[in-house]
């Protein structure tokens, strides 16, 4: 994932993926170098 993308874009790959975002999941995107690692949490309300 690039990771430079926001929150919204992250979190549209989510819904992609697996259809819907659960609450109180964590979801983890790497860069291709698997040097930084970004983490989206839903909360149930927003991101």
């Amino acid at each position: 994932m690039d990771m430079r993308a926001g929150t919204e874009t992250a979190l549209a790959r989510v819904v992609a993926v697996f259809g819907i975002a659960r609450p109180h999941h964590a979801y983890c995107f790497a860069n291709r170098r698997a040097n930084r690692m970004k983490v989206l949490v839903h909360d149930g309300i927003g991101v």
